[in-house]
């Protein structure tokens, strides 16, 4: 009875080790084995890693996934950190930045070494303040940004930058994923509605204010890419006017001539906008003087470990 009882527990061990979530291959410190990223995003997030670890010295790394399937969160984030040996075997200066996406899930991994340089309390306010207002909105990449961010000033012995603001996190989510196909539509059926209902005032300053609008949102777009689209959408405001005027002529030509001598009542509309580092290096102890590599193709640390410290949260 106690073999049966033996050979039953090994088989329910090993169906458990079967299912257990492996930790993927480190392919770099950006690691995004699913690929929820664009292309692009993910070159910007390499460039921004390796630009942290060659200046601090620390080794920062990322990794993505869509869940973690059941696994426990602190439990993988370590063995990941672990497997991948990040930080100096001197140092243990390395950090882990895990997303589980789906999950709605995060943790910041702290080597050892750096228990005191960014504490429990400190990665749990670099989740709380810098990340999570973004995760909320669903922009996984500006909220990994403003984290690493927030990773970099305590590396380099930095105050935290000012709590990201949600109501602009929102705002920011909505304009970077705008298109101009998405904003056309609305414009071309108000201006529309505008001539339908005679408001030539109207009409007239938004001709006219387009033709200045529309070279100074170009100049904007140079250092600010989300106005693109905006770019596009003044530049159209002339000729789906005069379309839309050509159209409601061919369609009421009674009604557009004999406005006579009627007068025109016109709506005002105010509009509101809301718009809202020199870094010291972080300083290391002992006499090891190695610096970590910054190219992305690592597929390993530098032999540095983690005892379990950081942060975690959901959103």
């Amino acid at each position: 009875m106690a073999r049966v009882a033996t050979l039953l527990l090994l088989l329910v061990s090993l169906t458990f080790q079967a299912h257990a979530l492996p930790v993927p291959s480190m392919r770099g410190f950006v690691n995004d084995p699913h690929a929820l990223f664009a292309a692009e995003d993910k070159l910007s997030l390499i460039s921004e890693v390796a630009e942290i670890n060659r200046r601090t010295g620390a080794q920062v790394a990322v990794l993505v996934l869509p869940s973690l399937e059941g696994e426990n969160l602190e439990t993988f984030a370590t063995q990941t950190f672990n497997a991948w040996r990040l930080g100096s075997a001197q140092r243990n200066d390395g950090v882990l930045i895990l997303v589980a996406w789906q999950d709605r899930r995060v943790r910041v991994e702290v080597g050892r070494g750096l228990e005191t340089t960014i504490s429990d309390a400190l990665a749990s306010r670099v989740i709380k303040e810098q990340m999570l207002p973004y995760f909320r909105e669903g922009d996984l990449l500006s909220g990994l940004q403003h984290g690493l961010k927030g990773i970099d000033a305590l590396l380099s012995g930095q105050p935290l930058p000012s709590p990201a603001s949600a109501s602009w996190a929102w705002v920011r989510g909505k304009l970077v994923n705008f298109s101009y196909w998405q904003g056309l539509p609305f414009l071309a059926v108000g201006l529309f509605l505008l001539i339908l209902k005679r408001k030539k005032r109207t009409v007239r300053v938004l001709f006219f204010g387009s033709l200045l609008l529309t070279p100074a949102l170009a100049i904007t777009s140079e250092f600010v890419s989300w106005v693109m689209p905006f770019v596009w959408l003044s530049f159209s405001i002339p000729f789906i006017s005069i379309f839309s005027g050509l159209f409601f002529l061919w369609l009421y030509p009674q009604r557009l001539l004999a406005v006579g001598g009627g007068t025109m009542r016109d709506d005002s509309a105010t509009w509101t906008s809301t718009t809202t580092t020199t870094s010291h290096l972080h300083h290391h102890s002992g006499g090891d003087s190695g610096s970590h590599s910054s190219s992305d193709s690592s597929s390993s640390g530098d032999g540095g470990s983690s005892d379990g410290g950081g942060s975690s949260d959901s959103w």
